[in-house]
């Protein structure tokens, strides 16, 4: 349920009240890495979105695209979303949505870090399980076009200096 429908957010989030069910659910997708649409694409799917979106969870993206052009990937794609906002901006979610369970999915620590800020659960794309409206009539799981890229551990952030990049360690700078 949305809370505040006409909340004004300074530009940074839009809500959408959905046609879908509600059924205590909401996840939030980042998309590069995490959906085939990214830059960088992910393993999750829109056929995977929509099914979501049509068993009644709440659906929406928080990622650090802009929000205009998180609301024409979505329109492109032809689904209806419940909320776009940027990462930073993910616990704004939860304040306006009342749910029984919030999920973020995404690829990188930065993903996860927000997503634990705001009080979310947080699924590595990489690592997680299959979930059920990810699965095809056929009961089968059929990832992305990159195909799911297990990892064992989330990668670092590209902005992270790493020790082997610049020829220090990381207890020296």
């Amino acid at each position: 349920m949305n809370r505040d429908n006409n909340a004004d957010n300074g530009g940074t989030s839009e809500t959408v009240e959905g046609s879908g069910s509600n059924n205590g659910k909401l996840i939030s997708f980042d998309i590069d890495g995490t959906l085939e649409t990214g830059n960088g694409p992910g393993p999750i799917t829109l056929d995977m979105v929509r099914q979501a979106k049509e068993l009644g969870y709440i659906i929406g993206s928080c990622s650090d695209r802009p929000v205009g052009d998180q609301k024409a990937m979505w329109e492109r794609a032809g689904i209806t979303v419940e909320f776009t906002v940027l990462k930073h901006m993910l616990d704004g979610v939860k304040g306006q949505f009342e749910a029984d369970e919030y999920v973020h999915i995404g690829d990188t620590d930065l993903d996860q870090h927000y997503a634990r800020l705001a009080g979310f659960e947080f699924l590595a794309v990489q690592m997680m399980d299959p979930l059920p409206w990810m699965q095809s009539p056929d009961g089968e799981t059929y990832w992305g076009p990159q195909g799911r890229g297990y990892v064992d551990q989330l990668p670092p952030q590209p902005s992270k200096n790493q020790p082997d990049a610049w020829g220090g360690t990381s207890e020296t700078p």
